[in-house]
């Protein structure tokens, strides 16, 4: 969804949400060897901001690790301890991390996985297929509204909007909660009065984060990417949204209040999530299907290579 590019007015490609790569220092080495991709570290570094602060973005995954292992050594939960250190989310080194990033965003990405795919004329990569329902047999069948598929092995994830998966005898018949992610693309009429990368709002009403994308278009637009709280887009017209997208630059002192807004484009990305309670039926339906449980990309990729031995 959120992954694929949009062309700007100018021309450039350009990424549709706000993205960051969690700090993963084996799976950004992955990339950068397999793929060919030069990772940077923001500049500046990405942040959580508050109404009164703003805290590093990789702070947090520290704080949060070092919470996680109090609260478990003090309630004698020795087996939530059990894998914490190949857990890629458990952070201790509270200084010096860097989260680190394609130097043109996210469609660099893509370009690579789309390049690398084509030498393989065995592997076909087909996006903008809804599949609907999996059934199991001999092979694994993949049921979309104009086609099926069938393979040895499956993977997929917990973010998806798959209602059933069978066998001649069984079946789990899956829900998932919807959650609808925003995203407004935005464009000044000049640049911003400091730079920012990656902004994570934890208390505004509107604004959940915002990332300048301005760097894709090598600095020849004033582009930013702007998402939204779902309740807030439900409640408010798009000239209230715009306003309090304004507010806030003027509030965290990024314009001044003639700086000119105008918003581009609204993306909207259905998002599909599947409990707890399902994911472990899935895991444990068939020995071929699996199910990985991660929405960030990063450690999804490092859970991936850490099953097939390769970090």
């Amino acid at each position: 969804g959120a992954w694929y590019s949009d062309i700007s007015p100018d021309g450039y490609e350009i990424e549709c949400g706000c993205h960051i790569w969690s700090y993963a220092p084996k799976v950004y080495n992955f990339i950068e060897n397999e793929l060919g991709i030069a990772l940077h570290p923001f500049q500046p570094n990405a942040v959580f901001v508050g109404n009164n602060f703003k805290l590093p973005y990789s702070l947090k995954n520290s704080v949060d690790s070092y919470r996680f292992l109090f609260k478990n050594l003090v309630l004698f939960r020795w087996n939530e301890l059990h894998g914490l250190v190949k857990n890629p989310v458990v952070q201790f080194k509270l200084i010096g991390k860097k989260n680190r990033y394609p130097k043109t965003g996210s469609p660099e990405l893509i370009r690579a996985l789309r390049q690398r795919i084509e030498k393989y004329p065995n592997i076909n990569f087909i996006t903008n297929t809804e599949i609907s329902q999996i059934e199991i047999r001999d092979k694994i069948k993949l049921h979309a509204e104009n086609a099926s598929y069938e393979t040895n092995v499956l993977f997929i994830t917990s973010v998806s909007k798959i209602n059933l998966i069978k066998t001649v005898d069984f079946q789990i018949t899956i829900s998932p909660r919807r959650v609808d992610y925003i995203h407004l693309l935005v464009r000044l009429d000049k640049p911003l009065n400091k730079r920012i990368s990656y902004w994570r709002l934890i208390s505004d009403p509107v604004v959940h984060r915002i990332t300048d994308i301005s760097y894709q278009t090598e600095f020849q637009e004033n582009l930013l990417l702007v998402g939204i709280k779902e309740e807030a887009f439900k409640k408010l017209q798009k000239t209230d949204l715009v306003n309090a997208v304004q507010h806030l630059l003027v509030k965290h002192k990024l314009t001044q209040k003639n700086h000119k807004l105008e918003c581009l484009k609204t993306h909207i990305y259905p998002t599909f999530y599947i409990d707890m309670e399902t994911r472990e039926k899935i895991n444990s339906f068939h020995p071929n299907l699996n199910l990985l449980h991660s929405t960030d990309l990063m450690y999804g990729i490092h859970y991936l290579l850490q099953d097939e031995g390769m970090i």
